[in-house]
């Protein structure tokens, strides 16, 4: 299967190296997770639509199972039916190699935390050959090599030469899926899965009980499925399957039951193991609730040692995550067990109450074999350090933890329940570099600032110019060093940090302080400015992370909560984003091009829907669609899915929490509250409005022929727009997108006049301003468009100055 060595002279083997493998071909590509090393030749390797391949090293079952999927991928590709039969590894198109397997054929192979994932893919004249040290690492070459057939393929199955090796660089690369508050069955788990092997993922974090519901059959506790499941659960049945399935794919199943808090279902279901005796109700509301074990009863120990002895049966993974996120104190510190039991053991406050409880039960999952996880909460100077922290809370806590002595597993900046852009999970690097700052200058500027939410406690920062560089703290964090977009001295400072909130865009107005404001992705929040004094001893900034500790940070997870998300719209949540968080996660850290991202991105959205299957493009249409009055015509139908289409080109859903904050005012974020409008189907990120971004940010780089660019999208848009009032009245559901029809025309006209001032200046408009008036903060769907030509009118003023 390998290129034939040279063994003629080194420079004649130079030559033909070169010749075979042109570096021109490899920028071309566009796979994701970006490979670790790759070189791709000139020439390429044609195959039928009856190919053969041989695996080695495979059980029986899972080499069936990738024989049937690689058929199916290839189908799609070619658009017609292609064969995939078993061969000999000398006769086979595709061999297939795991090199250390000791598979059983009647057995499975199950993954597991240290699996080996590293494997290498060879295509020329003779075929392909993949090798991979497991067969969990023979199968992240299939999936790649699937890839390379959707994009070299065209009249007919084909593949350039290729010399690729490959490896993840953090060995925990998972997706937290949320069962609890709205139900999702069982085929969207396995499809969540095959889009997961496809971005090289290897952990689903399924989240099972919570306030809201227990959805996990439990058959030595089965009132908790009876009273405390609304009857949506799965089976023992249903949970093998979708392990099983998951083992088959490389993708482990981590359970998540929450303890002690979030623990309303088991109170509906047993109301004696509760720190407070009362009748219990599951929760429709979205929020933090106080129910919590009573930690001081022996039969709560018993309950969970019965309980992890019967889930370790159905989840063969070591690892079992028992939540201990938020938990609320109230209902311990009135029980008087519990109040005898602070006093016996010398606990002083709820955080010591929950280690107490942690130092519990860890000995219980050991008994077990199993390795305890928790949210951040559990973090505790008396936690032992078999436990491992996931964080929600920011690079500062994860880094206190893994300095602690434990694993840790970073999940801020990847909530892909918030709508976020693609960026910004791709710059959210769970190892970050400490900032170098100078602290022995001067402090030459300082402002305290205040960003008031829609829903919960304010945000408190502080930003201080030290030489040229400017410092942002965010509430308890560490200062980190914000990147200047633009200084006018005693006029504007722009400056650009990304936190647990997601991209933030500060605009400090040094005249008008009322017009400070700052971009929490695309929604923009006013800033409160207050008189900050500190002095250089108390800027302190995040110490740098040690050699140990960096190697104790195991990776990452997305978590898809699921307050705003149903199966309807759930694919349309996750992808393709979780190929970027993919990629973050498996590629070397120097793999972080933003441009070359996107490029690759706008391929596999395509390829995730069409070959892997994933329903993310499909379920936007299906959400439009289902919009439409049912007594149009086909006519009146089709043009007005193509006007669904083209607003959804000019509108995002509010980012970060804005939308769940806003729902929250509405009295509409609860389990009971549609999730069927328009704004549930927009896609978290316009590829258009992106586009106009560049555009903007290309003029102001000198660039002048974008800004006719930046004229014939307005105009481009404009028209696609005319029939647009007479469309919307012809749907009910629709006529609410008629006062955002009103400020869509209204946004187009304003852009218009922006590229007219720009290409011959007048005096000065307030067109800054008129456009910010266009969007309130209290608004689902935000016209992004108008930040950028507001960029675009203030650089073209400042130039005109």
């Amino acid at each position: 299967m390998k290129i034939k060595r040279c063994f003629s002279s080194w420079l004649l083997c130079w030559l033909l190296f070169i010749g075979l493998f042109s570096p021109l071909v490899t920028a071309k590509l566009a796979l994701m997770p970006k490979p670790s090393t790759v070189k791709v030749g000139v020439e390429k390797k044609t195959f039928s639509n009856d190919l053969t391949v041989a695996f080695v090293g495979f059980e029986t079952q899972r080499q069936d199972f990738h024989t049937t999927k690689l058929a199916q991928y290839l189908s799609r590709i070619a658009k017609q039916p292609v064969a995939v039969n078993s061969a000999v590894k000398e006769q086979a198109d595709i061999v297939v190699i795991a090199q250390s397997s000791s598979a059983e054929p009647s057995g499975l192979i199950l993954p597991s935390a240290t699996m080996n994932e590293q494997y290498q893919l060879t295509i020329n004249s003779s075929g392909v050959e993949i090798r991979g040290e497991s067969v969990f690492a023979a199968q992240h070459g299939l999936a790649t090599l699937v890839q390379l057939f959707q994009q070299h393929s065209q009249s007919q199955l084909s593949l350039p030469f290729i010399e690729l090796q490959d490896a993840p660089r953090f060995p925990w690369r998972g997706l937290l899926i949320d069962s609890v508050r709205h139900f999702i069955p069982v085929p969207d788990i396995k499809r969540q899965i095959d889009g997961m092997a496809a971005a090289k993922l290897n952990v689903l974090h399924w989240h099972l009980t919570d306030d809201q519901g227990w959805r996990a059959e439990s058959k030595r506790f089965t009132k908790l499925t009876k009273l405390a499941s609304d009857g949506l659960f799965y089976t023992q049945a249903e949970l093998k399957e979708v392990v099983h399935y998951g083992a088959l794919h490389g993708v482990r199943v981590v359970p998540e039951f929450g303890m002690p808090g979030h623990a309303t279902a088991i109170g509906v279901a047993y109301p004696e193991l509760m720190a407070k005796q009362q009748n219990y109700v599951l929760q429709r509301q979205w929020g933090v609730f106080e129910p919590l074990l009573n930690i001081a009863d022996a039969q709560v120990y018993q309950f969970i040692d019965k309980l992890v002895a019967e889930m370790a049966t159905i989840f063969p993974d070591r690892y079992l995550h028992i939540g201990g996120d938020e938990v609320k104190p109230n209902h311990w510190l009135g029980n008087k067990q519990i109040q005898q039991l602070m006093q016996q053991h010398a606990l002083h406050d709820g955080g010591d109450l929950q280690s107490y409880f942690n130092q519990q039960i860890q000995p219980i999952l050991a008994r077990h074999q199993r390795v305890m996880m928790g949210w951040d909460e559990v973090f505790h100077p008396q936690l032992p350090k078999e436990v491992v922290v996931q964080s929600w809370r920011g690079h500062d806590a994860l880094n206190n933890i893994v300095e602690a002595g434990h694993f840790g597993v970073l999940s801020t900046g990847f909530y892909i329940d918030q709508p976020q852009y693609s960026s910004f999970h791709y710059r959210n690097d769970p190892i970050i570099k400490s900032p170098t700052v100078d602290l022995s200058q001067p402090v030459t500027w300082q402002q305290a600032f205040v960003i008031n939410r829609l829903k919960g406690s304010a945000v408190k920062g502080v930003a201080v110019k030290i030489a040229k560089q400017l410092l942002i703290k965010l509430n308890d964090h560490y200062f980190r060093v914000a990147d200047v977009q633009t200084q006018v001295d005693g006029k504007l400072l722009r400056a650009k940090l990304d936190s647990w909130m997601g991209p933030l865009d500060f605009e400090f107005d040094l005249i008008a302080a009322n017009n400070s404001a700052v971009m929490i992705g695309n929604s923009r929040y006013p800033l409160t400015l207050t008189t900050a004094k500190l002095s250089n001893a108390e800027i302190q900034v995040a110490p740098a992370l040690s050699a140990q500790g960096a190697k104790r940070i195991l990776g990452g997870e997305a978590t898809i909560w699921s307050e705003m998300v149903t199966s309807s719209n759930l694919d349309l949540r996750i992808w393709p984003r979780l190929f970027v968080i993919a990629e973050r996660l498996w590629s070397p850290a120097q793999t972080n091009e933003v441009d070359d991202m996107y490029r690759r991105l706008a391929a596999i959205n395509e390829y995730a829907a069409t070959v892997i299957g994933l329903q993310h493009l499909a379920q936007q249409q299906q959400g439009f669609s289902q919009l439409l009055s049912e007594k149009l015509s086909t006519q009146q139908r089709q043009h007005s899915m193509q006007l669904l289409n083209v607003m959804a080109q000019l509108l995002e859903p509010s980012h970060y929490y804005t939308l769940h904050h806003i729902k929250y005012l509405q009295e509409q974020y609860h389990q009971q509250a549609p999730l069927d409008a328009f704004v549930d189907y927009l896609a978290v990120e316009s590829k258009q409005l992106r586009q106009l971004a560049n555009l903007v940010d290309l003029y102001r780089q000198q660039h002048v022929s974008s800004l006719h660019d930046i004229q014939a999208q307005v105009k481009h848009w404009q028209l696609q727009l005319t029939s647009a009032e007479q469309l919307l009245d012809l749907s009910p559901q629709l006529h609410s997108l008629k006062p955002v029809n009103n400020k869509l025309k209204r946004f187009l006209a304003l852009s218009t006049q922006v590229v007219q001032y720009c290409q011959a200046p007048t005096p000065a408009k307030s067109l800054d301003t008129e456009l910010l008036a266009l969007q309130s903060l209290e608004e689902e769907i935000v016209m992004a468009g108008i930040y950028s030509m507001r960029q675009l009118f203030l650089f073209c003023k400042e130039q005109d100055s």
